[in-house]
């Protein structure tokens, strides 16, 4: 009923084409399925799509002669136009109220994966991959917590911010891999009232965008040597 009335007194509008809206969406359906989904055949480690006919098991050039410390990487939505203006949105303008729908888009991924599908469900934990506070500040929030907690709240599993940035870095922007590699070593710590509730279990990361995979890898690290979790998979709503 609340948002029925607040839709009459604020009609809501599709972010992308501006079509009327109801019952609290940001995103209209059509808008919705246009989005460039990700599908087979992609990188089964990272996630990078990739065109024609591919068997499923083949060398990815990402990959290739990269160590990754996570079980696999996976996203929903191709780096392109329109699902690049959603992030840019949530991410950069504050429009914190996209999340809810693009939580959806995470959730296809979760219930279309028969490699999410087969984890031990009791062992799962969702963890956003943290800013670091002065960042958080400016941005007046996190958009990988958003994500990861309507994310949460659709699956039924549980959030925790285990997770603290507790060093500033520059914009990894325009760097390269091993660039991004150097500029996070030691950014991540777990907090300590998280580390006595990670040990076994499994981790689900959540972050807006996979690009080189260099902070994936960094948080990956330190949940696994100082958390003493069982494994990570990484979901982010865009392969970059």
């Amino acid at each position: 009923m609340i948002r029925r009335l607040l839709d009459y007194i604020y009609p809501a509008l599709c972010e992308l084409c501006n079509s009327g809206l109801q019952d609290g969406k940001t995103l209209c359906s059509p808008c919705l399925d246009k989005l460039p989904r990700i599908h087979q055949p992609f990188c089964r480690k990272c996630g990078e799509p990739f065109e024609g006919n591919l068997n499923e098991e083949f060398d990815c050039p990402n990959c290739h002669g990269i160590t990754h410390d996570f079980k696999f990487a996976i996203a929903p939505l191709k780096g392109e136009g329109t699902a690049f203006h959603l992030v840019h949105a949530l991410k950069y303008q504050r429009r914190f109220y996209l999340a809810r729908d693009l939580a959806t888009i995470l959730c296809e991924s979760w219930q279309q994966d028969p490699r999410l599908q087969d984890l031990p469900r009791e062992e799962i934990i969702v963890i956003p991959v943290p800013l670091h506070w002065r960042r958080k500040q400016w941005r007046q929030g996190n958009q990988a917590h958003e994500l990861a907690r309507e994310f949460s709240a659709q699956t039924g599993l549980p959030l925790q911010q285990s997770l603290r940035r507790i060093r500033a870095t520059s914009t990894q922007t325009k760097l390269t891999r091993k660039q991004r590699l150097t500029n996070l070593r030691g950014a991540f710590r777990i907090r300590k009232s998280a580390l006595a509730g990670l040990q076994g279990s499994t981790i689900l990361l959540v972050d807006d965008v996979f690009t080189t995979g260099a902070t994936a890898h960094e948080c990956t690290k330190v949940l696994l040597k100082d958390g003493g979790v069982n494994q990570v998979i990484i979901l982010t709503l865009v392969r970059g």
